[in-house]
């Protein structure tokens, strides 16, 4: 079963509500929630949060965090997902921000660094991802490590609400 409907089942059962928060997956998140039938029972919304001043203004990302750790840090994603659940107003929510490349990457914040929050209710939990890709394509590199992040920040939710994280 592919992980939307997962994550349907899921939400529908217990009765709970999700958001988004994205940067780097650009809304594909949201995307793959709402490609499900019925996703609007349980889906409250998203945002993308491209530039770090919507972080911060709509998010809630602390000017200090994005200095101290920067855009691409576990701190952000955490915040991030913290944000959207209560501006929202959802039980659980997913943040992503990384580098999908094929430029900003550096020896420290390599390309393909993604760190996705998973939040259900007062619990969050964030991870960190190099998502690798070999396509000379720039364009397809970058996109496949979005679609790859994206996939993988639903898997983390429905761990998180199955209790396996």
């Amino acid at each position: 079963m592919r992980v939307e409907f997962q994550l349907k089942e899921i939400l529908t059962r217990k009765g709970l509500t999700v958001s988004t928060a994205e940067s780097c997956t650009g809304g594909l998140v949201a995307a793959r929630i709402v490609n499900v039938p019925g996703s609007s029972e349980y889906f409250m919304g998203g945002v993308v949060a491209y530039d770090n001043s919507v972080k911060m203004k709509v998010l809630n990302v602390k000017a200090e965090t994005l200095l101290k750790y920067g855009a691409v840090s576990e701190e952000t994603a955490r915040e991030m997902a913290l944000g959207v659940k209560e501006l929202i107003g959802t039980d659980c929510s997913i943040s992503t921000t990384g580098i999908a490349g094929p430029t900003g990457g550096t020896p420290e914040k390599p390309e393909g660094l993604t760190y996705i929050g998973v939040s259900f209710r007062d619990r969050v939990e964030v991870f960190k991802f190099i998502f690798e890709d070999n396509d000379p394509d720039p364009v397809k590199r970058r996109n496949n490590r979005r679609r790859k992040a994206a996939k993988k920040a639903i898997q983390l939710l429905v761990k998180l609400l199955e209790g396996k994280i």
